[in-house]
């Protein structure tokens, strides 16, 4: 036992690396195939680059400033000088890494499908939503219905989805409901707009950029630019939320507490006009009766009216600024496809393929087949001693 563990069984080093070299040699035989397939790969991805339309990219920045900052203390000085306390700034702040997430949202997309655009293949003005609606499957489309869509084909058939004709009805119903429901056309449109638009966070300036990649200049363009202005008014809206809510139920309030007040202000002074030589104990207490409810009333319309700066000035505060540093210009020059990639792509594709697939023949050998792998072996493996 112990001879055993003194003296283990040799193994030769260069065992692993011998190996390795006459699988070599064994591709290096194969370079026509290689080559062939790789010429073969590499005219298809040009079938691919010529075949595919040209892209024109539209960018627009922008850098989100906190609302309120620059005129809070300009605004609380005069707003002191008023008798106006004005309330602390809102605390939901805003961070940069919200705007992609908005911007892949369903009320986003909604705003964005209506903005009218220049289309290509029909040279007319429409709107995202109404281009989906006349837009018909192309034969890639129904190849891929067929080949690896095929078991999503099968079940619309056996549970066909909602009836265009009643896609509008539905999707109007939503506005009484909690939740929303998309039509056929809009499921469509958004599919549209997400391959089209994207918002992505420049964390070294925290700016956001807005890109439109569109096979018309001036869709692309057009696309960044309303983008932009859709994700600032989404953002607007979320931040004065609340403020705004709070300004619209006090504007209500005053405008009931003023009709109130008139009436009350009428009485009195309707009163007093005529009972103005009279002097009577019990006119005395109705005139006093009528003064105090004309002074309630007209303090509780002057602190409602103060309330109404205050939130007037919160909404203000509450309100995001944004810089524009990069506004969308119409492109010139086309951003995709591009020739070297397409050109790489071919050529690695093709080596990647033949290669791995002679590896992959020389595993199926060593399993399947163990003479035919010891006979490629010895013969690679000769051609190294005969070279040596």
């Amino acid at each position: 036992m112990t001879e055993q563990y003194n003296n283990p069984t040799p193994i030769p080093q260069d065992e692993e690396e011998i190996d390795i070299v006459w699988l070599i040699r064994y591709v290096w035989s194969k370079g026509k195939i290689i080559i062939y397939t790789t010429v073969f790969m590499f005219l298809i991805c040009m079938v691919v680059f010529l075949c595919k339309p040209k892209q024109y990219n539209s960018t627009a920045s922008i850098l989100p400033i906190s609302g309120g900052s620059s005129i809070s203390g300009g605004m609380s000085m005069l707003a002191s000088m008023a008798g106006v306390n004005l309330k602390k700034p809102s605390q939901n702040v805003i961070t940069p890494d919200l705007y992609p997430a908005v911007a892949k949202t369903t009320p986003f997309m909604r705003k964005l499908m209506s903005v009218p655009l220049r289309w290509k293949d029909n040279d007319t003005i429409m709107s995202t939503y109404e281009y989906a609606k006349r837009l018909k499957p192309s034969v890639l489309d129904y190849i891929k219905a067929y080949t690896i869509g095929l078991p999503a084909t099968i079940a619309n058939a056996i549970n066909p989805p909602i009836n265009p004709a009643i896609d509008a009805a539905l999707a109007a119903e939503d506005k009484e409901l909690n939740y929303l429901i998309l039509s056929s056309t809009e499921r469509k449109a958004i599919g549209l707009l997400s391959k089209m638009v994207s918002v992505e966070e420049d964390a070294k300036i925290d700016a956001i950029n807005v890109s439109a990649t569109c096979e018309v200049p001036e869709q692309a363009a057009v696309l960044a630019s309303s983008a932009l202005d859709i994700l600032q008014e989404i953002i607007t809206e979320y931040k004065t939320k609340s403020s705004s809510q709070t300004l619209g139920f006090l504007e209500e309030r005053y405008e009931s507490t003023r009709q109130d007040y008139e009436k009350v202000r009428e009485q009195f002074f309707s009163y007093k006009d005529s009972h103005r030589n009279m002097i009577d104990e019990r006119v005395d207490v109705r005139y006093q009766e009528l003064s105090d409810q004309y002074q309630i009333s007209y303090q509780i319309l002057k602190n409602l009216a103060g309330q109404i700066e205050e939130a007037k000035l919160e909404v203000m505060e509450e309100t995001p600024v944004f810089s524009v540093l990069q506004p969308a210009v119409m492109p010139s020059d086309k951003s995709g496809p591009k020739f070297m990639i397409h050109a790489i792509a071919g050529i690695m594709l093709g080596l990647i393929f033949s290669i791995g697939w002679f590896i992959v023949q020389i595993g199926y050998f060593q399993v399947f087949d163990e003479k035919k792998y010891k006979a490629i072996k010895a013969q690679y493996e000769t051609k190294e001693e005969e070279a040596a």
